[in-house]
């Protein structure tokens, strides 16, 4: 099994950094292949919404920058754990600007969610499942409640957990999730 953790090196605090400990001696024990990418704010071009990843290279962005390494160990992985931290509720803005740029990964087309919204079909059968742990010493529960929310608003096959600094509660959140690569819709 593989898993690859995506992070913000521009927010790598004590705790970010204990965290980030945290999940690779999980991951270790359970004997899963790690592979960290840390991306910063010069690491990654904004998307231009050309749709080049849809119709000039289907399945692959047009930027050449890291994103091809991000997506290609995606698409590769079984689990794929985004660490950021929480900012007003929302991930820091370059875990935004990664998940923004995994656009390649699914189809131009609409489809209609069961609550009648709509979103982009899969591309592919299977993708790795996704754990986004949200991070800080001092998330209000507000914070925290809206992180959640907007993030599973948007992701199907995505655990969502909170890290305040408690170490036996990310062991124990990461327990009850089973590893494993996730079919259906995003």
């Amino acid at each position: 099994m593989k898993a690859t953790i995506i992070s913000d090196k521009d927010f790598q605090t004590d705790l970010f950094r204990n965290l980030f400990e945290k999940i690779i001696v999980y991951f270790d024990s359970k004997g899963i292949e790690t592979k960290t990418i840390s991306i910063g704010r010069n690491d990654l071009a904004f998307c231009m919404g050309c749709f080049g990843c849809w119709v000039k290279k289907p399945g692959e962005c047009v930027m050449n920058d890291m994103m091809s390494q991000i997506n290609r160990n995606f698409i590769n992985s079984d689990v794929v754990v985004y660490l950021s931290p929480v900012i007003f509720g929302q991930f820091s803005a370059n875990i935004k600007n990664a998940i923004d740029r995994w656009l390649p990964n699914i189809l131009p087309f609409f489809i209609k969610r069961p609550d009648d919204s709509t979103m982009h079909p899969s591309r592919y059968k299977q993708y790795p499942y996704v754990i986004v742990v949200g991070y800080g010493e001092d998330i209000s529960d507000e914070d925290a409640q809206l992180f959640i929310d907007i993030t599973k608003k948007h992701r199907n096959n995505t655990e969502v957990l909170i890290y305040k600094g408690d170490d036996e509660d990310i062991s124990q959140e990461l327990d009850k999730i089973t590893l494993r690569k996730a079919g259906g819709y995003l």
